[in-house]
């Protein structure tokens, strides 16, 4: 575990700071799990960089870091569009001064391009990521959300249909609908021999990795 976790006194915390800590806590043992399982300790499947704190020194922004396969894009030479994989996926999560509340729930925003019906691919709100957290309840923790991202990644759990709770992005939902699942492009397995990341991703893996977070632009998305 980070020691910096054991420096805080649990029984001294109190409302959001305590749930703050126990945020931070659950991460930070489930991508030391992750480490620990991995083939290559220095690039386990999931990782997380602080990029904000508050006062008390408690996680306020994160970025979190999926090794995985998973589409970023398609192919627009020809129809149907093949899929354009990628492995390597950057994520922050803000959490909002009025964390936890039912009108303070995190924002899930991806920083590298995602094809996937519930995360926005281009626009305005580009990288928002869709959750439903209102129906999970505000007692939903990071760690589990997270998780379930990491589904959409590997295409384990999407929702393509025009019917509630509704795409995030309605082009790729039609994508998914009309030529990814007729051709079994949803379907694919977590074999990372099969390519190696882009050259922009292994730019900023280059960049980041090892390196004491930086505090970067706040992030601004429509609620979900």
């Amino acid at each position: 575990m980070n020691e910096a976790i054991n420096n805080f006194n649990q029984k001294e915390l109190s409302g959001r700071d305590a749930r703050l800590w126990k945020e931070w806590k659950e991460l930070d043992s489930l991508c030391a799990k992750r480490k620990a399982a991995a083939e290559n300790p220095r690039k386990p499947s999931l990782s997380y960089i602080i990029r904000r704190k508050n006062v008390m020194g408690l996680p306020t922004e994160y970025e979190i870091w999926y090794r995985v396969k998973s589409i970023v894009g398609v192919k627009d030479t020809a129809v149907p569009r093949e899929p354009i994989f990628g492995y390597l996926h950057k994520m922050s999560i803000v959490l909002p001064n009025n964390y936890p509340s039912a009108d303070g729930n995190p924002i899930f925003t991806f920083r590298s391009d995602i094809w996937h019906p519930n995360i926005r691919y281009s626009g305005s709100f580009k990288g928002h990521v869709c959750l439903t957290i209102k129906e999970m309840g505000v007692l939903a923790s990071l760690k589990d959300l997270v998780l379930r991202v990491e589904r959409y990644l590997k295409y384990q759990l999407y929702h393509a249909q025009n019917t509630y709770p509704y795409p995030e992005d309605q082009n790729v939902a039609e994508w998914v609908r009309e030529e990814g699942e007729p051709n079994g492009w949803v379907r694919f397995g977590q074999d990372m021999s099969e390519g190696e990341p882009d050259k922009h991703a292994k730019a900023a893996e280059k960049k980041d990795d090892g390196q004491e977070s930086k505090p970067v632009s706040k992030i601004i998305a429509r609620k979900i």
